[in-house]
């Protein structure tokens, strides 16, 4: 388990665009760890005997149809583009990208599998308490 998407400041503040950076980034890291295939197909044993000593393999056919596998997983903010074509995008950095991308995903987002009626009642209860509890800390503190 993964504690603390989205989290800054030790858990006091909590930042959308922080969570979606660290969504995309722990998709690369699960794409990591599935690994490298190692079969015939993916070594590109027979493109290897055809190139032979000395050739190159960035013209060959199948580079070009399996280099995606394992460098571009579902990148929605990671911008890969060389800095003109950052540029010619409008510029903007990862923040920017990320706090977009939230925004369109709190305003356009529909839940993949809505909570219960029952998990939401008790989630609300538990934030009020939570909250009766911070403005007790509080009164007390004065």
């Amino acid at each position: 388990m993964i504690y603390g998407i989205g989290m800054l400041e030790n858990g006091i503040t909590w930042d959308y665009a922080q969570l979606v950076m660290e969504d995309e980034f722990m998709k690369m890291i699960l794409k990591t760890c599935e690994g490298v295939l190692v079969d015939d197909e993916h070594l590109a044993v027979d493109v290897i005997n055809e190139v032979g000593p000395g050739g190159e393999f960035i013209s060959h056919m199948h580079t070009f149809q399996n280099f995606k596998h394992l460098s571009q997983p579902d990148a929605k903010i990671i911008d890969r583009n060389n800095f003109d074509g950052w540029m010619a995008q409008g510029g903007k950095d990862i923040v920017e990208r990320s706090y977009e991308r939230a925004i369109e995903m709190i305003e356009n987002g529909k839940p993949k599998m809505p909570l219960p009626e029952d998990t939401k009642k008790a989630l609300h209860a538990l934030l009020e308490e939570a909250e009766a509890d911070k403005n007790e800390e509080l009164a007390r503190r004065r």
